[in-house]
C-alpha cells in the first residue's frame, strides 16, 4: 500500500517504520525537521518537510495515488483538514484522523470520518483489564476480533530473535520492557524480564 502519514511524533515516527518494516511504501509529513530524527537511520520512506494542510505538499506527498492516509500530528484541526482534503477531493479510500476529545470524536464519526481517539482507546483497553480476571484483552476492529495475551519468556524463547520465535495460530505483537509497551521489533532479543504480548483471532 502507499500510505501518507501526517505528523512525525511519537505516534506517527512509529507508525512509518512499522509500515515501512512490512514493505508498504510510505510518506511522512512534518513541519519540524528534527522531527524525523525519531525515524532513525533504518527508515526507507520518504519524509517532506511542510505544512501537511498546503494541498501543493499532498500533492508532493502523492496524495493523488495514496491507498491510505493517518493525520496523527498533535493537532487536531490539521488531522481534520487533511482528512477531509483527502476523502472528498481526492477520494483517498482509506482516511484516519487522530482526534483527542471523545465528544469531538463522536460528531467527526457521524461526519463520515474513521476516527481514531486514543482517549477513547486507552479507556477501553483499561476498562477491559480491570474487568477482566486474567490477563487477556479481546478487542474488535471492524469485523474482526481479536484477543491479546500476556505471556512470559520460556527457555525455548529467551536470547531469542522475536522473528525467529513461532507461537502457532498467534502473533507477537508487541514487548513490554521495564513497565514501557514497544511494538514488536523483528529483530528485538527477547529478555527473561520481559513480557510478551501475543495477539490471535479469535
Amino acid at each position: 500500500m502507499y500510505i501518507i502519514i501526517v505528523g512525525c511524533g511519537k505516534v506517527g515516527s512509529n507508525l512509518a517504520k512499522e509500515l515501512s518494516i512490512n514493505n508498504h511504501d510510505v510518506v511522512i509529513i512534518d513541519s519540524d525537521p528534527e522531527k524525523f530524527k525519531q525515524l532513525g537511520s533504518g527508515f526507507n520512506g520518504k519524509t517532506i518537510l511542510g505544512v501537511p494542510i498546503d494541498e501543493d505538499i499532498l500533492l508532493q506527498a502523492g496524495i493523488e495515488k495514496a491507498d491510505a492516509i493517518a493525520a496523527v500530528s498533535p493537532d487536531e484541526n490539521i488531522n481534520i483538514m487533511v482528512s477531509q482534503i483527502a476523502k472528498e477531493i481526492y477520494n483517498v479510500p482509506r482516511v484516519i484522523p487522530r482526534v483527542y476529545d471523545p465528544d469531538r470524536d463522536i460528531f467527526f464519526q457521524q461526519l463520515g470520518l474513521n476516527t481514531m481517539c486514543l482517549t477513547t482507546l486507552v479507556v477501553a483497553h483499561v476498562k477491559k483489564i480491570l474487568e477482566q480476571t486474567t490477563g487477556d484483552i479481546s478487542l474488535t476492529f471492524g469485523s474482526k476480533n481479536i484477543g491479546f495475551s500476556f505471556i512470559k519468556p520460556s527457555s525455548q524463547t529467551e536470547g531469542k530473535a522475536i522473528k525467529d520465535i513461532n507461537i502457532p495460530n498467534k502473533m507477537i505483537f508487541g514487548i513490554v520492557k521495564d513497565e514501557e509497551f514497544m511494538f514488536a521489533n523483528p529483530n528485538y532479543k527477547v529478555h527473561k524480564n520481559n513480557l510478551i504480548v501475543l495477539a490471535e483471532y479469535i
